[in-house]
C-alpha cells in the first residue's frame, strides 16, 4: 500500500510506501494530508490526473 502525502501547498505531493508513512509521520498530527492511498500505479495515475487538472 503507498501514500500519496502533501506536507505543503507549495510543495508537489509525495507517494511512499505505508511502513515509510508510519515511521516518518505521526497520524493524529494535522501537519500533512493524504490525498490517495492504492498501489504505486494507481498513486502515480492519480498524480498525473491531479496534474492535468491544475494546468487547465
Amino acid at each position: 500500500m503507498y501514500y500519496v502525502i502533501r506536507d505543503s501547498e507549495k510543495l508537489p505531493p509525495s507517494i511512499i510506501h505505508e511502513d515509510n508513512y508510519f515511521a516518518w509521520y505521526n497520524p493524529m498530527k494535522k501537519d500533512h494530508r493524504i490525498e490517495f492511498r492504492g498501489t504505486m500505479n494507481q498513486c502515480y495515475t492519480f498524480m498525473n490526473r491531479d496534474q492535468k487538472q491544475l494546468t487547465l
